[in-house]
């Protein structure tokens, strides 16, 4: 729940996630022999909220309170751009992909893909009956 509470609403953190391998490890788990049924479970749900297409995040709105011209020097919008940027460098751009932005379930496929053979079975799923979420329309 952490994890899928880390992605929701926040394209930039699956970027982050998909980045660091996350897809690997979640896969490894899932198909490792001592894994319990409860994680399965758990991790097939991941997997259908994981293919969900995305919503772009919302947009950071800079206060300009006494407070955070204070704290800020007046230059909000400077420092969060700073602060994108900064990720940027550290984490890279992908080609095509700019920072925090949205992947359709098709693309997400393609990534899962590379881990686990049964993707186009999850997505039908997800699809038809909308997987363990009840969300029909991706």
């Amino acid at each position: 729940m952490a994890l899928v509470t880390s992605l929701l609403d926040q394209p930039q953190n699956a970027r982050t996630f998909e980045t660091i391998d996350g897809l690997l490890v979640v896969t490894s788990l899932f198909k490792a022999r001592g894994t319990s049924r409860e994680v399965k479970l758990k991790l097939v749900e991941f997997l259908y909220f994981y293919l969900m297409p995305e919503t772009p995040a919302p947009k950071l709105s800079v206060s300009t309170s006494a407070s955070n011209t204070a704290i800020l020097g007046g230059r909000g919008k400077e420092v969060i751009a700073a602060f994108d940027r900064r990720r940027e460098t550290v984490n890279g751009v992908e080609p095509n992909m700019t920072t925090g932005a949205t992947r359709t379930t098709e693309e997400k496929q393609v990534l899962l893909g590379k881990h686990l053979s049964n993707v186009q079975d999850l997505v039908e799923d997800l699809r038809e009956g909308g997987g363990v979420f009840g969300v029909g329309s991706v």
